[in-house]
């Protein structure tokens, strides 16, 4: 993906006017963010800022990531959270967050015209990307959440998680009539004694 990925998003980020409204899946991705507590948290494209205001009630410092501020989303600059323009968390040093937490743009596409839910190749180039910034930046006791559709090629996550060597559960999912929506709690094994 590289260099055509940031082509891509450059693209359609000059063309994209509004940021992604909560659905089924942010909901999902906030009841999910419920049972976790700690010191730090990222949430990576934050958009309505919903699921990182539910993160601040549990963690002491949250970040909230986002490519592009809309309008809309200059109501939710309140609260006890960090916002950052930033694409992923590629602007943080490694193994810092206790969890960190995303919904990304998981429907199958070829090209990315809209980066609030094209996925790129399988609907999961963009999640794996976002996955693997994520791993970047938690902590070796670290967790991840990561909202993912039966619309893409869930198995390609799982392989690569395997190949990894990453643990990896599904904690929440939700049927909807046109698709099955799963958030997915990965981190690394454990070290043996």
């Amino acid at each position: 993906m590289g260099e055509g990925y940031l082509k891509k998003i450059a693209y359609a980020t000059a063309r994209h006017e509004k940021a992604y409204l909560p659905s089924q899946d942010t909901k999902l991705l906030r009841r999910s963010v419920k049972e976790y507590t700690g010191g730090s948290a990222l949430e990576i494209g934050f958009g309505s800022g919903s699921v990182t205001e539910e993160l601040s009630k549990n963690f002491k410092l949250v970040v909230g990531t986002e490519l592009i501020l809309h309008r809309e989303q200059f109501s939710s600059l309140g609260g006890p959270w960090h916002r950052i323009i930033a694409d992923r968390a590629t602007c943080f040093r490694s193994s810092i967050f206790d969890i960190v937490v995303f919904n990304p743009p998981y429907l199958p596409s070829d090209s990315i015209e809209d980066i609030t839910v094209d996925g790129g190749g399988g609907g999961v180039e963009i999640p794996l990307l976002f996955l693997d910034e994520a791993l970047r930046v938690i902590r070796r006791d670290g967790k991840v959440l990561m909202v993912i559709s039966n619309a893409g090629e869930i198995a390609r996550i799982e392989t690569r998680c395997r190949a990894m060597g990453l643990r990896f559960r599904i904690i929440a999912e939700e049927d909807l009539f046109y698709e099955s929506l799963y958030v997915y709690e990965i981190r690394w094994k454990e070290e043996g004694p």
